[in-house]
């Protein structure tokens, strides 16, 4: 009886320990999981970027021509497209569609920006301001991340290798947000959630990729949609590097293709 009673405690002891390292091995495989990627200051990063979009060359402006397809509710459009970025972040894209214009247009900078779009009824709207808070030209991010010229509010981190948006490549991950001033601090920090973007380069190239950002209705209405722009077939330009395809999805569903037929820059 005894013998039983010391095999049936061993045999417990023994069960004990297996759920005790089951339950450690679970929490570190959780804790793993949950570990943000290792930040790390991105001014080197930034510099390899510029020197493989332009070679360091400072570029003002420039101004991508080409053609467009428009997907929207399984009616394709297409036409000519004219996009122009300058280096601070202020952008004009038109589209000249078969079923009328669309344009898309950001002047002004951080909180003195100004977003507005219109649509081939020629009625303009303006953007909620905290969708045009992103660091970057959403067609051509390279021009907004030369150092001589980068925000000092642009806060930009290393997150070494990871995967953006819906892409499963890895890419090299470059985090960029605006840190804003003047405003109350629930504003502030609201502000600079919506501001953020996240950059995929290519780790051969460490040109831009892929970029992923979120946007929300108009209306103000806290309801985040995912944009994602990929860009592939760079071509040099006169020294500079220009993606001749540029794709745009919304909540992973394509809206827009860009093939550029030609790139001017000052």
């Amino acid at each position: 009886m005894c013998l039983l009673k010391q095999s049936v405690i061993r045999t417990v002891r023994i069960a004990s320990l297996i759920c005790v390292e089951m339950v450690v091995a679970l929490s570190a495989a959780v804790f793993a999981q949950q570990t943000p990627p290792q930040q790390t200051n991105a001014t080197g990063l930034i510099g390899q970027i510029s020197n493989a979009f332009s070679a360091g060359q400072l570029i003002h402006q420039i101004t991508l021509s080409g053609n467009a397809i428009w997907h929207a509710g399984g009616q394709d459009d297409s036409g000519p497209v004219t996009l122009t970025a300058t280096m601070t972040g202020e952008f004009q894209m038109t589209l000249q569609l078969s079923r009328g214009q669309k344009l898309e247009t950001q002047t002004g900078t951080g909180t003195g920006a100004a977003c507005s779009w219109t649509g081939s009824d020629g009625k303009a709207h303006n953007i909620d301001l905290g969708n045009c808070l992103k660091p970057a030209v959403w067609f051509l991010p390279a021009i907004s991340l030369q150092p001589s010229m980068l925000s000092s509010s642009v806060v930009a981190a290393d997150l070494g290798q990871g995967v953006i948006g819906s892409d499963s490549t890895p890419y090299r991950h470059l985090n960029t947000q605006l840190q804003l001033t003047g405003l109350p601090a629930a504003t502030i920090d609201s502000m600079e959630k919506r501001s953020t973007t996240d950059i995929g380069l290519d780790p051969t190239t460490m040109l831009p990729a892929v970029l992923e950002y979120k946007v929300h209705p108009d209306n103000g209405a806290s309801i985040p949609i995912s944009i994602e722009a990929h860009y592939s077939n760079y071509q040099d330009v006169n020294g500079v590097q220009i993606p001749f395809l540029i794709q745009r999805s919304i909540n992973n569903s394509l809206q827009l293709e860009i093939t550029v037929t030609s790139a001017e820059f000052n």
